[in-house]
């Protein structure tokens, strides 16, 4: 193998470890949980008003409400 051909193999190997995502430390977890479970809610209770109506889409919401809470203060 010629040396272009071996310092192009190295230059795409390097390449592909700049955009290697890292583990999410506990912070960063806590945050993107409450944004998913957020985002979810945001979708998630109209389908729900759209599916039960009032009262089961204020039941769902106070679930999942209370899950969200119970998790974010939960002890470790």
């Amino acid at each position: 193998m010629s040396g272009r051909a071996a310092a192009k193999g190295a230059r795409t190997r390097k390449a592909g470890r700049r955009f290697a995502l890292r583990p999410l430390g506990p912070g960063a977890r806590r945050w993107v949980f409450f944004g998913g479970f957020t985002l979810a809610l945001l979708v998630g209770l109209p389908v729900a008003h759209a599916l039960v109506g009032d009262v089961g889409a204020i039941l769902l919401g106070t679930f999942a409400l209370g899950f969200v809470l119970g998790r974010m203060t939960a002890g470790r």
